[in-house]
């Protein structure tokens, strides 16, 4: 544990869960216990793309487990005083919206993103240059194989309805509206 000390990285629900692993490698399996979507991050290129612009409380989102919980367990094993209740877990609160029916409404863009994330590139750049073509009323679904939390949260943040179906059989489907 006197090695983990020595790291400079003070573990919080901001940080991104690449940066936990670079500088945490050992944390990964701790990690995976608090949900098993987090098995994805054996995947070398969402651990290279994804895992960049994802938090850990993004990812506890995502994961369903307890972003207190589970930050407070990461610390420990790093050497790290508990944050506890110290935190305020809500205040980057991300409403992940899963739906059981994909909005009534044409789907007048589609984008399958499997492709660019395996080909080792992001594709935040497509999915913001086809929703900015968005008209009112026009709708765009993209595929995926994980909640992309935050493409979601962008797209929130720039006002547009974004509505997303649970995953099934390893693909989600995200769809945006221009409001």
């Amino acid at each position: 544990m006197d090695t983990m000390m020595k790291n400079n990285i003070n573990i919080t629900p901001d940080t991104k869960v690449s940066e936990l692993l670079k500088e945490f490698p050992q944390l990964e399996d701790l990690l995976k216990k608090f949900s098993p979507a987090f098995a994805a991050l054996k995947n070398p290129i969402l651990r290279k793309t994804v895992a960049k612009v994802t938090s850990l409380q993004q990812a506890a989102k995502v994961g369903g487990a307890n972003i207190v919980e589970m930050v407070d367990a990461l610390r420990k094993e790093a050497g790290q005083p508990p944050l506890g209740d110290s935190f305020c877990p809500d205040s980057e609160e991300i409403h992940i919206p899963f739906s059981e029916k994909a909005p009534d409404k044409t789907v007048t863009h589609q984008l399958d993103v499997r492709p660019i994330i395996e080909s080792g590139d992001h594709p935040k750049d497509q999915i913001l240059a086809l929703a900015n073509e968005l008209q009112i009323g026009d709708c765009m679904e993209f595929i995926s194989s994980f909640p992309p939390t935050p493409l979601i949260d962008l797209l929130q943040k720039k006002g547009y309805i974004v509505t997303m179906l649970a995953p099934d059989r390893g693909i989600v489907r995200t769809f945006v509206e221009r409001k």
